[in-house]
C-alpha cells in the first residue's frame, strides 16, 4: 500500500478552495452579526482552508506542466524554509535583505549566450 499513487483531482481542489473562500466572504460581509465570536472563528477557519487549498491548487501538476515542486533542489527548498522562518522571526531585518538578494540575483543571473542578429 505504501507504493500506491493517490490521484488528486485538481479541479476538485479548486472548487473546494472557491467554496471555502466564498463562504468566508459571505460570513465576513453578508451574514447577520448574531453570534459575533463564533462567526469570526468560522470566517477565519474557512479563509485559512480556502487559501491553503488555493495554494495546493496552484502547486498541483496540469496536463502541460509538472508539479511546482518537481524541479526544486533540496538546497533551494532549505533556503526557502530559512527565508520564511527569518521573515517570521525578524521581518525588519530579513525582508530588506531578501529584497537586496533578489535584485542581485536578477542582475547577476546568467544571460543567453546566443545573441540576436543585427
Amino acid at each position: 500500500m505504501s507504493g500506491e499513487k493517490i490521484p488528486i483531482n485538481r479541479t476538485l481542489v479548486g472548487i473546494i478552495s472557491l467554496g471555502c473562500l466564498g463562504i468566508a466572504a459571505y460570513l465576513f460581509w453578508l451574514a447577520p452579526p448574531d453570534q459575533f465570536a463564533q462567526q469570526d472563528v468560522a470566517t477565519g477557519a474557512f479563509m485559512r482552508v480556502g487559501l491553503l487549498m488555493f495554494a495546493l491548487w496552484l502547486a498541483l501538476p496540469t496536463r502541460n506542466r509538472d508539479a511546482a515542486w518537481a524541479n526544486v533542489s533540496p538546497w533551494v527548498f532549505v533556503v526557502i524554509i530559512m527565508a520564511v522562518v527569518g521573515v517570521a522571526v525578524r521581518p525588519k531585518i530579513v525582508v530588506p535583505l531578501l529584497i537586496v538578494m533578489a535584485v542581485f540575483g536578477f542582475v547577476l543571473r546568467p544571460r543567453n549566450k546566443r545573441r540576436s542578429r543585427r
